[in-house]
């Protein structure tokens, strides 16, 4: 179960990543549409972000009974800190902790 003040901490982390995530995709794609030259780097410019489109999807899912397994996923890619899992239930930082480091 999640308290009210966990999913307070839960929700702001998990829209941190996200935004984070979204503002360095948003700088890559910036950097390939400028160094474009041909058609050839326009489709694969579509073609990233239709993989990062699927990864990201696949990633953020902000169902309570998967949010141990999503932080510990983005814990491990650095998109949060523990800093940030501060208020969660410590068993539940135990276990993010534990799927961040396999």
């Amino acid at each position: 179960m999640w308290s009210k003040t966990e999913k307070e901490v839960a929700r702001q982390t998990f829209r941190s990543a996200y935004e984070r995530e979204c503002k360095e995709l948003s700088n890559k794609v910036k950097d390939m549409a400028n160094t474009a030259i041909n058609p050839d780097d326009i489709w694969e410019l579509h073609d990233f972000l239709t993989e990062k489109r699927k990864e990201i999807d696949e990633k953020y899912d902000y169902r309570y009974s998967v949010l141990i397994l999503v932080f510990g996923r983005l814990l491990r890619e650095g998109w949060i800190g523990l800093d940030e899992l501060e208020g969660l239930d410590k068993d539940k930082i135990t276990k993010i902790k534990n799927i961040a480091d396999l």
